[in-house]
């Protein structure tokens, strides 16, 4: 046997070598695919499509704090929403005031599920969208952070202690209100998570769970 043939042979023999070394002689099966996101949602809830699995969000009317309000969506299987992103905010908006305008409502606002960092408990100690983080457990990043200018100002009570929970201004006008100027209709705002009945003093909350 000339010498390429046995020069081949060697080749061959290491690269089988080391196949049967890593993979016991038999070559790894293909990755499986990730599971399919469900796709159905409660009657009355919108289908938001995110990346880590599909969302569903279910807004609903309730004079009550934010913690009261958690409560109410763990009792529908779910948890206060957070935003994931610029157009969830105003889709959620688009809901408010679909919301206000069927029951002829004023003013509202929306609680979320966002909280105040420890680690940013005054106005301007951190950047406006890393003052919250979402509590949800599903949501992702900052971009659903759209406050008003100004905000979140990180306003204390000697009573109710500094504004920790975040809610969505719903305007009918779809635009503005006169009595709060800087605010625009769909925009964020640091609020005292106890507070129930003020600023505005109708109130709803939007429950998200994950798609079936």
């Amino acid at each position: 046997m000339n010498f390429p043939i046995l020069l081949l042979l060697s080749i061959l023999g290491i690269t089988v070598a080391h196949d049967d070394y890593y993979s016991g002689g038999r070559r790894p099966p293909p990755a499986r695919p990730p599971p399919a996101s469900g796709t159905r949602c409660p009657e009355g809830w919108q289908l938001w499509k995110r990346k880590q699995g599909n969302w569903c969000v279910g807004l609903f009317v309730g004079n009550m704090n934010q913690p009261s309000a958690e409560q109410q969506c763990r009792n529908r299987g779910a948890t206060l929403t957070g935003l994931q992103t610029d157009e969830e905010r105003r889709r959620l908006a688009a809901m408010g005031l679909r919301m206000i305008q069927k029951h002829g409502y004023s003013v509202a606002a929306i609680w979320l599920g966002a909280r105040r960092k420890g680690s940013c408990p005054k106005a301007n100690m951190c950047l406006p969208k890393e003052t919250f983080f979402w509590t949800d457990k599903h949501t992702t990043g900052t971009a659903g952070f759209g406050w008003s200018a100004g905000q979140p100002d990180g306003v204390s009570s000697y009573q109710l202690g500094t504004q920790s929970c975040a809610h969505q201004f719903v305007f009918p006008s779809g635009t503005t209100n006169p009595r709060w100027p800087g605010i625009m209709h769909g925009q964020l705002d640091d609020q005292y998570c106890q507070e129930a009945n003020i600023n505005p003093s109708l109130k709803f909350y939007a429950c998200g769970k994950r798609a079936t």
